[in-house]
Order: C-alpha cells, then structure tokens, then sequence
C-alpha cells in the first residue's frame, strides 16, 4: 500500500475543510441584518397567564398599603379620681394608643392621667420599644411637675433596705440618703424606706473593695430567709458607692416585679445610663403598690397548704412572730 508523503497529507488536512465550508456557506447572506418573525420574539407558551389576572395583580402591587387604623382609648370621667391602675385594660390595645392618649390628656391638662398613660406603657408593654424610651423621656419632665400621689407621708407602706457589709456603717450615710429620696419619689410617697446594716468581721486580708451585700424585706417577711433575693455590690471607690447601691437597689425591684408577674419588666439598665433615673422613671408607682403588698417569700412557697398544715404553721408563727 502506496504511503503518502507527510508534506502532502498536511496539506490535504488544511485544504479539504476549507473547501468544504467555502462550497456549503457560499449560498449564505451574513452580512445583511435580518427581522426576526413575531412568534420566534415572543414564542407560544403552553399555558399562557390569564391577562385579568395579570392585570390585576399588577394593579394591587401599584397601590399603596392600607394604613392600619391606630385605636383611639376613651379619656375617661375626668370627675373622678384615677386610681394607680387607671389604663391598665386598655393597655392590650398597644403603646401607640397609650402615647396618643397621654398626648390628648397633656392637651387639656390632665398631667395626672397623662403620667398614668405613661406608666402604662411602662409597665404593660413589651420591653425595648421606642414608645417605652418616649414614655421614659416625658415622664422625667412631668413627674417633678405633680405633687406626691400620697400626700399623706406618715401613711406610707414601710419596707427595709438591708446591708450587710464590713465597712463602717457612717461610710454608707450619703448613699442612704440618695436612696431614701429616689424611693420617695419613684413610689410618690407611697414607700417609707428604713435601713438596716449589719456590721460583718473585717477580712483577715486586705480587700481593694469591702463588698456590701443587699436584701428587700416587707412586712411579713423573714429578713433572715435565705431565699430572699441578696445582691453583692462592690464599689471601687467611694465615688461610686452611691451609684452602685443605687443600680443594686433597682435590680432588686426588678426581682420582685418579676416573681409578682402581673406587670411588664422595665427596660434593663445598661452599662452608660444613670441608675437614679432608672428607678424614678423606670418602675411605676403601681408596681410599687405591688411590690409593697406583695411578700416575696409568699410567692415561693407555691400554693396553700391544706387546713390541718396551715394550723400547724400559724402556731409556728405564733411562737416565733415576725420581726
């Protein structure tokens, strides 16, 4: 068999394809432009979507969303006193209601009921909101505009604020003082702090910071209990001891509002912000009534006893009574 020279045969490679593309687009215009037929533009689905519901479609996503009508809460008889818990059922109808409330009575000088709408925001809407820091914000400029909700002082609720601590009780004298004012005006005269401190060893080292440890107890309550809610406060300086008893103070409120559970927490105290103003605008004066009303030790011991225990326990009560 005849073999063909490889200067031939790279010829014939190139040349034959050539040819043959030449020979088979010859026919071929590529130059001039061509229109393209209506059905290759738009090609025939096999179910085409109905044109009204397009349009119609088309129509509801062109108009705008429909504004939800804000609930308008009744005023109320202005003849009559409010109580602390004055707006509290209407509270389900949500902060933007209360806040155009408190809006309406602050324009016909109702200031009262205006800081109770307030509260209500406060209290019995969910936390970390902007209407809570707007309710926060008019309440620090309306609250020092009233008088003190019980204006009878000798007839405020007494609880105590206990320490315990190695310092030396007169180094607490000016927290003491901040806090006794605070508590009258965050509660408006309706809570009459007393204090007491009990004097621990010193440490057998020297500690950069004496602890201070810190209880509520109402009466009814066993201050000695160790199930009471205690907090452990450590100032670094005396600069900010007040500061610290005062944050302390607003965390054990809190506990309490929390374990009564008929009102909403209030909003955190964060590491920047002022804790006296956290607890005269943060906790509402109706949740000191609860608080005041309500001893802590009696919501942990779940529900009442049986008859024949419960004879047994006044006895106990009756040999060991309260302090």
């Amino acid at each position: 068999m005849p073999v063909i020279p490889v200067k031939i045969a790279l010829a014939l490679l190139i040349v034959v394809p050539i040819t043959i593309w030449f020979v088979g687009t010859s026919k071929y215009d590529f130059m001039t432009p061509r229109s393209l037929p209506s059905h290759e533009l738009r090609p025939e689905f096999p179910s085409p979507l109905d044109r009204e519901i397009a349009e119609s479609l088309n129509s509801r996503i062109q108009e705008p969303p429909e504004k939800i009508a804000l609930p308008k809460i009744e005023i109320g008889d202005l003849q009559t006193s409010p109580s602390l818990a004055t707006y509290l059922e209407d509270a389900q109808l949500g902060a933007p209601a209360l806040l155009d409330l408190a809006a309406r009575l602050q324009k016909i000088g109702q200031v009262q009921r205006a800081v109770l709408a307030y509260e209500r925001i406060l209290d019995s809407t969910p936390a970390n909101t902007k209407p809570r820091l707007e309710a926060e914000s008019s309440l620090a400029n309306l609250k020092a505009t009233l008088p003190p909700w019980n204006a009878d002082s000798s007839a405020a609720t007494t609880f105590t604020i206990n320490f315990n601590t190695a310092r030396e009780p007169e180094s607490l004298e000016g927290a003491i003082n901040t806090l006794s004012e605070l508590v009258r005006v965050s509660s408006g005269n309706q809570a009459l702090p007393r204090f007491l401190i009990n004097k621990s060893p010193k440490p057998s080292e020297e500690l950069p910071a004496l602890p201070i440890a810190m209880w509520l107890t109402i009466t009814g309550e066993d201050v000695e209990k160790p199930s009471l809610t205690v907090l452990s406060v450590v100032p670094q300086s005396e600069n900010e001891l007040s500061d610290k008893l005062t944050a302390g103070l607003f965390y054990l409120l809190n506990k309490r509002i929390q374990s009564i559970g008929a009102l909403m927490l209030p909003n955190p105290l964060e590491a920047e912000q002022e804790p006296e103003n956290a607890v005269v605008n943060r906790i509402t004066r109706l949740s000191w009534k609860q608080i005041l009303s309500t001893p802590f030790q009696s919501l942990e011991e779940g529900p009442p006893a049986e008859t024949n225990n419960a004879t047994e326990a006044t006895s106990e009560e009756e040999e060991n009574p309260p302090e």
